[in-house]
């Protein structure tokens, strides 16, 4: 009742396509963040922030609040919203949490039974920061897992830190909250930092940076990023499609591949309650009808006890599951499974 067959693994390969990748662009304003998000292909741009008047042609979603976006979340697993956006992005993420942190505060029980607080902090026990931060990266990974592109959008700011030695220093990061930051810095796949560059005549252009320095947060998962780019949707893409062609020239070709990949796509099958406890409840009846009723009794009955105390806790039965625990039940019809095909040895070998 599931898919895991570590023995059909194949070895994965990079894609040069952007789609399967997330990409977190932050930087100073009018630097092209969300003019270069537009140009990715297929492109929704949920406009949390109202930034997008002056470019024409991008197909935008208005979100103004965290049920908006759960909605938006929803229409996006129908077939027809896979066939009409590959890439999603989310403009500013920043907003975006801030949204959630609402929807977190609106929504949390008070001690008088109500519900509702001012402040996350107001959440006993500091369990409103776990909450949003759950709330925040779960909605997030959904995108990719429905096998879009992401693409998330910050501005910048310079801001002190002190080092381990005390001492302080300056350095460019997002604007976003250090914790939904973690988050975001933990999908992405390339983090750009963007800004006008004048050079020495005078001239100004948008570079993005692509390699983290202690000015500066950036990064890339590809060995041969370069440091910046003119900042414009198709140097992105040629840029990344020579750090593969570099990397393919070092690892072998046969580990790239021009297809789209992700490796954050939900490959798992959803886990069924009712058919799972059909099928434990099947396995059973099956054990019972092939074995003598002595033998049923001294072998296999005590096994499916030891299967369900295993999963449940000790004294607790399949037909007390929640549906909250189709994960352990899944894990009780494998065991199930492996103890249908076993033959019934001797009851004194029991313990």
């Amino acid at each position: 009742m599931g898919n895991i067959d570590i023995f059909s693994i194949e070895p994965h390969q990079v894609s040069r396509n952007l789609r399967g990748y997330s990409i977190f662009f932050y930087g100073e304003p009018k630097s092209g963040k969300t003019t270069t998000a537009s140009k990715f292909e297929k492109n929704l741009l949920l406009a949390f922030e109202k930034g997008y008047s002056a470019i024409p042609g991008v197909m935008v979603q208005p979100i103004n609040n965290w049920a908006e976006f759960r909605k938006v979340l929803r229409q996006l697993k129908e077939d027809r919203a896979k066939e009409m956006f590959y890439t999603i992005t989310v403009d500013t993420v920043d907003i975006a949490y801030d949204y959630c942190t609402k929807y977190i505060c609106d929504n949390a029980p008070r001690s008088d039974g109500g519900f509702g607080v001012d402040s996350i902090s107001d959440i006993p026990f500091g369990k409103g920061y776990g909450l949003v931060a759950k709330e925040f990266d779960e909605c997030l990974r959904s995108i990719v897992m429905m096998d879009y592109g992401l693409v998330l959008i910050s501005h910048a700011t310079d801001k002190a830190f002190k080092d381990e030695q005390g001492q302080e220093y300056n350095k460019i990061v997002p604007t976003l909250d250090k914790r939904a930051n973690n988050i975001v810095a933990r999908m992405a796949d390339i983090i750009g930092y963007s800004r006008i560059v004048t050079d020495k005549d005078g001239n100004n252009s948008t570079k993005l940076f692509m390699r983290g320095t202690p000015r500066y947060e950036a990064g890339s998962r590809f060995k041969y990023t370069p440091d910046y780019i003119d900042f414009s949707y198709k140097n992105l893409v040629d840029a990344i499609a020579e750090a593969i062609d570099k990397q393919a020239a070092e690892d072998g070709s046969e580990y790239f591949t021009d297809k789209k990949a992700n490796v954050y796509k939900d490959t798992t099958s959803e886990l069924n309650f009712d058919e799972l406890m059909n099928s434990c409840n099947a396995l059973i009846k099956d054990m019972i009808a092939k074995n003598p009723e002595e033998v049923f009794k001294e072998f296999y009955s005590p096994r499916i006890v030891q299967i369900t105390d295993k999963y449940l806790g000790r004294g607790q039965k399949m037909s007390q599951c929640s549906r909250e625990q189709v994960e352990a039940l899944s894990l009780i019809y494998d065991d199930l499974l492996t103890l249908s095909k076993e033959a019934p040895t001797n009851s004194s070998d029991e313990t």
